[in-house]
């Protein structure tokens, strides 16, 4: 990936005034891309859930 479309958090630090952008680790969340630091569960101090199992092998796609 160039510069440009590296995904970065979108976090906005208030105390700042300005967005996070980091771009290690971030993941989309409903409230948007967000790095590890200001995932939703670690914004309220709790941890993170564990990944599950994933789909059930016999299901083949999403409904």
């Amino acid at each position: 990936m160039n510069e440009q479309t590296r995904p970065e958090c979108r976090h906005w630090i208030g105390a700042e005034q300005r967005h996070c952008r980091k771009g290690d680790g971030v993941r989309r969340f409903v409230t948007g891309l967000r790095c590890p630091e200001h995932t939703p569960r670690a914004l309220q101090r709790l941890p993170e859930i564990p990944p599950g199992p994933g789909w059930p092998a016999r299901r083949q796609e999403a409904s």
